[in-house]
């Protein structure tokens, strides 16, 4: 595990990272204070839960991308659209689930991000994001660079 990766372990959001067939996959503990009143995980934190393993795959496998800024290491990618289509109910009591991240399509400046949240009882989540690249300086959309797009490439489906 990377420093970064174990930062974030210590944040309160426990994680294992592994890369399988073109997939990021990224294991995630869930907490009591994720649970809502019916007695299941609530629909806003399984965005965080998507957050927590895109920043999982940009600290584990894009170290070459990364600048060091203040100590936060940064990629120059935001988030510029999110879609989730909410499949089953995450009940009260699973220790944890599993969230798969890959690549739908990348572009000069942008690229889509797929994912599902599942658990042993199937996938809970499907989410796609689109992901644009900035530059750190001025905020501004760039192009990706050589290096990103090979980055992105290696879990393109």
């Amino acid at each position: 595990m990377t420093e970064a990766v174990t930062q974030l372990a210590a944040a309160g959001r426990p994680i294992e990272v592994r890369e399988t067939s073109r997939r990021h996959t990224y294991d995630r503990q869930i907490r009591f204070a994720d649970i809502d009143a019916h007695g299941h995980v609530n629909n806003a934190r399984f965005v965080e839960y998507l957050e927590d393993a895109r920043i999982a795959l940009y600290l584990d496998y894009a170290g070459a991308l990364q600048e060091d800024r203040g100590g936060l290491p940064s990629v120059g990618m935001v988030v510029v659209r999110h879609e989730v289509d909410y499949r089953r109910p995450l009940e009260f009591g699973r220790r944890s689930v599993r969230i798969e991240s890959w690549v739908t399509k990348v572009s000069w400046a942008s690229c889509e991000l797929a994912a599902e949240i599942r658990s042993d009882e199937g996938v809970h989540i499907e989410a796609r994001s689109t992901i644009a690249a900035v530059d750190q300086d001025t905020a501004k959309p760039r192009r990706f660079t050589v290096s990103e797009r090979a980055f992105l490439e290696r879990y393109l489906h």
